[in-house]
């Protein structure tokens, strides 16, 4: 057994905790993404207030949805990858949850714009914990063959957050429409909006529960310069990331500029619905979240089992291969949704197909990274991606698609046009890259079978 082995879960080579008490895990690491994706995205359906009540731009409320969260949550991210490779990820996770659930609830207790900023810098803060930390937990569950279901699930969850923080946002907004405003000592009485986030932010607690019956796993897979325990030198890592270079220039780029786009269409197609056709917020929150959580979380599933398939028909580029064909489609769908569609019912359906096809790579994205390192660096190379990623998803995705919107069209009926622009534009850039990216992925891929490989069980 090795030194960072929990008593009770076994040792390097020994088999895999039971089959029931794995997916238990994963259904509590998805039940607080889940959450933190609620609590990351109910702000874009409460644009439209906070726009008013802080006289705000399209680009002002877009900082708040990406480059306020991602600041620290980048930066923070790198840190929590590394502890994640040397400590207790269990307990990572559960302070970090408590604190974003806490910075959630600031954010309706905010009276300007700079306050709700740092709030939200703090969601980001807390946020940046729960994605090295839960995956590389995950992956210690599941024996190779089985990961890509297993992390599908996982991923699948910030569909169904992202959609559910409209639900509930709506359901949210409905609810305190109804109620007296709320006095708080040495506040003014809360808006609708700040008690949204306040609503939000105290009841994603009650999702750390299921986390209290998760038990540290072994760490599997660790080579001999730390099976000590210890996570991973600098050098190490870089010297890594240096050996598969090929694939990782590509995982990161493509996947972070399609990150760009998704993160853009999720802030924006509820004002898209609520300028173009008319929807009131609450609408838009229960049909297009509904949307968003069903067809993105079917969507990543689906990914997940449709690479098992790739692979076992000898696709050995699955993870690259299965993204570049969904992305293709995607655009079509998402494009002729927001400028072809006669109304709001087609525009819908639309949208539902194209969110399906663009969580299909989803689960694939992050099982690339898992199954290519070894596990003393399984968290800092997800921490790098996580760092590319959200720099060029979640902080410029919002804010280029309002850039378009205010400086180019000139017209804040024009975010359809704008998101289809961007969708037209970065599509076939994605494709280009994964298609240059194959032969690296392969190559990766049979270093890692060679490598990393599990010993032999008796």
């Amino acid at each position: 057994m090795t030194a960072t082995s929990p008593p009770g879960i076994g040792g390097l080579g020994d088999p895999f905790p039971p089959r029931a008490y794995a997916w238990f895990v994963v259904g509590a690491l998805s039940l607080l993404n889940m959450v933190s994706y609620v609590e990351r995205q109910i702000l874009t359906l409460l644009f439209g207030p906070i726009k008013q009540d802080f006289r705000l731009s399209d680009t002002e409320v877009s900082l708040l949805a990406g480059a306020a969260f991602v600041i620290f949550y980048v930066l923070f991210g790198l840190l929590f990858g590394r502890l994640a490779d040397r400590s207790n990820r269990k307990r990572i996770i559960m302070i970090g949850a408590v604190f974003w659930g806490l910075a959630t609830t600031a954010c309706g207790l905010a009276q300007n714009f700079i306050q709700l900023f740092v709030a939200r810098i703090s969601v980001g803060v807390g946020e940046a914990s729960l994605g090295p930390a839960a995956l590389s937990t995950i992956s210690d569950y599941f024996p190779r063959e089985r990961l890509a279901r297993a992390i599908s699930l996982y991923t699948g969850a910030q569909y169904a957050g992202a959609g559910l923080a409209l639900v509930i946002g709506g359901l949210a907004i409905h609810i305190v429409a109804g109620l007296p405003p709320l006095d708080l000592p040495g506040l003014p009485p809360l808006r609708p909006w700040q008690m949204t986030f306040v609503i939000v932010g105290l009841g994603g607690l009650l999702a750390l529960v299921p986390m209290l019956f998760v038990r540290e796993p072994v760490r599997r897979g660790v080579t001999r310069v730390a099976a000590g325990g210890d996570a991973a030198a600098r050098s190490e890592l870089l010297a890594f990331l240096g050996a598969n270079r090929r694939m990782f220039v590509a995982h990161f780029s493509a996947f972070a500029i399609t990150s760009m786009l998704g993160f853009g269409t999720v802030a924006w197609v509820p004002s898209f619905f609520i300028r173009v056709h008319e929807w009131a917020p609450q609408d838009v929150g229960y049909v297009y979240g509904g949307v968003l959580a069903v067809m993105g979380a079917a969507g990543v599933v689906a990914g997940g089992r449709i690479a098992e398939w790739m692979e076992s028909r000898g696709v050995a580029d699955t993870y690259f291969v299965l993204p570049m064909i969904s992305l293709s489609a995607t655009a079509v769908f998402l494009i002729s949704a927001l400028l072809l569609a006669p109304n709001a019912g087609i525009a819908l359906g639309l949208l539902a197909v194209s969110t399906f096809l663009s969580s299909v790579p989803v689960s694939l994205i992050i099982t690339a990274l898992q199954a290519v390192k070894p596990n003393q660096l399984r968290g800092q190379v997800t921490a790098v991606y996580f760092f590319v990623a959200n720099i060029l998803g979640v902080a410029s995705g919002p804010t280029i698609v309002a850039l378009l919107t205010d400086y180019v069209f000139r017209d804040e009926m024009a975010v359809g046009l704008s998101l289809a622009t961007a969708s037209a534009v970065i599509t076939p850039i994605v494709v280009f890259i994964l298609a240059l990216g194959r032969p690296g992925l392969r190559e990766s891929l049979a270093r890692a079978a060679e490598l990393y490989a599990e010993p032999s069980k008796p």
